[in-house]
């Protein structure tokens, strides 16, 4: 979860700043960096955003080169003592790492019986005294031998007192190189690269190696390897922001999400994606995410469902592996990720091919390591996404799933694919009225719970809406099927307690609406979202009746989100929260 850049070049602390910035969502609990000058190392380290640590860096005379590192807590809690980087006890290896080293503690028990002392809680610590107790004066060596004994996952960066260049390693953890032609950097998202290489080189598990101004060298276990250097996409990182806040920006990318998503998959480019997709066979399929993607799966597994008769089930990856997933050849695995890094998504994906099933992955990052890996690759075409809390990407992952049930139709059924759908939506898409959607975030941002209810497709919205108000605005939302009120949930309702019910299935609004008085006669303030037209003496008895905009059906879930993203979003900042950065999150989640 945490960032990692390396430079080598001019004033690396200014440059390691402001890359450290671009990675901030992958964690935010401290930073630093380690410069390399004439004199030796200067470290510099903060508790909190980067901001704080930017105060504390001062400029070095003749630096060139450093490492950096913006921290999401899991060994040791958030404070100066735990962040990164850290040093060796003769203070000649410097490391920056993301990942989990699960034999830590054994690993450190070894060290201090050796005379080692720790000074930080963390299970990074032990790689820097593992290069000191390998250390044989061969760099490269200590290396591997050190990795060789670490199990779990790490990106490392590391520098050396006498070596004037950066060392790197890489398991289970994104890492990625770029050179231009006089400096190198090394970092966990290629994002950094942006103005200032044009290519990069994706690192695979096991890899290491050194930088240096003059060449970079990589290696594996067995000796020196090639790596391809790719073309990088600029048109795929733009992360510039002129909104209050990315998650204000990003909610207003929807709508080009979807016109990028349009225009990239025609009928055609559909046909030739599956054309060798053999479905005689398929009796099965399992979507798997988490958290929001989760929910994406939910409404994807209803849409193909109904497009292709095949059983689909929906897995939280973290629990894929464990659930003892009765798959195989006659099973396709949907995995859905926007990153594409996404740890337990990774490890569901290798138990997938492992059982020998056909594998599909929903993807934002179209260089990352699950995108490389699956056997049929669909792009969402969100662009950046930087914010924690996901907003365009959700609705882009609905779309292309709602495609990809239309090319299994088309594959198992022999049904026409209908892109009609995608226009519509287009055509039809609203934000909601601004104003309106303030008052509501001002009405509830002083509750300290909220519960919404929806049935079929509704309640997936609700579960993606509750997410949103807990991840931005830490108000507990829970979510339950308007059909189950009388099992439990009734005995929460007191009075005045906000209920929001999704109604936006024309088959089920009665029924839902019954539901719905069931709660206002115990008190609830009930909060209707629906695109129908309603009676007046019904409307009448509820505290607010939200109208969303009617589209297609099989797409009425994308409209359906947006609104209640902004809703989240204004309810943070109403309550003086940063939607970017809620406490404890981070976005891209790398790590078990």
């Amino acid at each position: 979860m945490c960032g990692i850049v390396c430079y080598i070049g001019k004033k690396p602390e200014k440059i390691l700043i402001e890359k450290l910035k671009r990675l901030e969502y992958r964690g935010y609990d401290s930073a630093g960096i380690a410069v390399k000058s004439d004199k030796g190392f200067d470290i510099f380290k903060a508790k909190g955003e980067i901001k704080n640590l930017e105060s504390k860096v001062k400029e070095i005379d003749n630096s060139y080169l450093g490492i950096g590192h913006t921290r999401w807590a899991t060994h040791g809690k958030p404070d100066e003592a735990n962040a990164h980087p850290h040093i060796s006890t003769d203070k000649k290896w410097v490391i920056v790492h993301n990942g989990i080293i699960e034999n830590y503690s054994s690993l450190r028990d070894k060290l201090i019986g050796f005379g080692y002392e720790f000074y930080s809680e963390t299970d990074t610590e032990i790689i820097a005294k593992l290069l000191q107790y390998y250390d044989n004066g061969n760099a490269l060596e200590t290396i591997r031998q050190t990795i060789s004994v670490l199990k779990g996952s790490f990106a490392l960066g590391i520098m050396k007192q006498d070596v004037d260049g950066i060392f790197f390693a890489k398991s289970k953890s994104p890492l990625f190189i770029s050179k231009n032609e006089e400096n190198v950097m090394v970092a966990s998202d290629i994002i950094c690269f942006k103005n200032f290489g044009d290519t990069f080189y994706q690192l695979s598990d096991g890899v290491f190696g050194f930088a240096s101004s003059k060449k970079i060298e990589f290696y594996d276990k067995f000796g020196s390897v090639n790596i391809k250097e790719e073309k990088l996409d600029l048109n795929e990182m733009d992360d510039e922001n002129k909104y209050e806040h990315f998650m204000l920006k990003e909610i207003y990318e929807t709508k080009p999400a979807i016109k990028n998503i349009s225009e990239f998959y025609s009928k055609q480019r559909l046909l030739e994606i599956f054309e060798n997709l053999n479905v005689k066979n398929i009796r099965k399929i399992k979507l798997v995410g988490c958290g929001t993607a989760y929910h994406a799966a939910l409404m994807g597994a209803d849409m193909i469902e109904k497009a292709t008769d095949i059983d689909c089930e929906v897995v939280v990856a973290s629990e894929f592996r464990y659930s003892e997933p009765r798959i195989g050849e006659d099973t396709i695995v949907i995995l859905i990720s926007q990153s594409g890094e996404t740890a337990d998504t990774l490890a569901a994906f290798e138990l997938a091919k492992q059982k020998g099933a056909i594998t599909i992955g929903i993807i934002n990052i179209e260089y990352s390591a699950l995108a490389k890996k699956v056997d049929y690759l669909l792009p969402i075409k969100a662009g950046v996404e930087v914010a924690v809390a996901s907003t365009k990407a959700y609705s882009a992952q609905l779309l292309v799933l709602y495609l990809l049930s239309q090319a299994l139709g088309n594959k198992v059924k022999n049904s026409e694919i209908d892109l009609s759908t995608v226009k519509t939506l287009i055509n039809d898409f609203d934000y909601g009225t601004t104003k309106e959607l303030q008052d509501l975030a001002e009405y509830l941002r002083y509750n300290d719970k909220l519960f919404m209810i929806g049935r079929g497709k509704d309640y997936f919205t609700a579960l993606e809406a509750s997410l949103k108000i807990k991840e931005t605005s830490y108000i507990n939302s829970d979510t339950y099927y308007a059909g189950e009120l009388k099992h439990g949930f009734l005995a929460l309702i007191e009075e005045d307690t906000f209920v929001i019910v999704f109604a936006t299935d024309k088959k089920l609004i009665d029924k839902t609406i019954s539901n719905a008085e069931e709660a206002r006669a115990r008190g609830a303030k009930i909060i209707l979202f629906t695109p129908f037209d309603i009676d007046k003496g019904i409307t009448d008895k509820f505290f607010k009746v939200f109208k969303v905009k009617k589209t297609d059906d099989r797409l009425q879930c994308i409209e359906n989100i947006t609104m209640w993203q902004l809703i989240a979003y204004y309810i943070s900042v109403n309550k003086g929260i940063n939607p970017d950065k809620p406490r404890n999150l981070a976005k891209s989640v790398t790590v078990e």
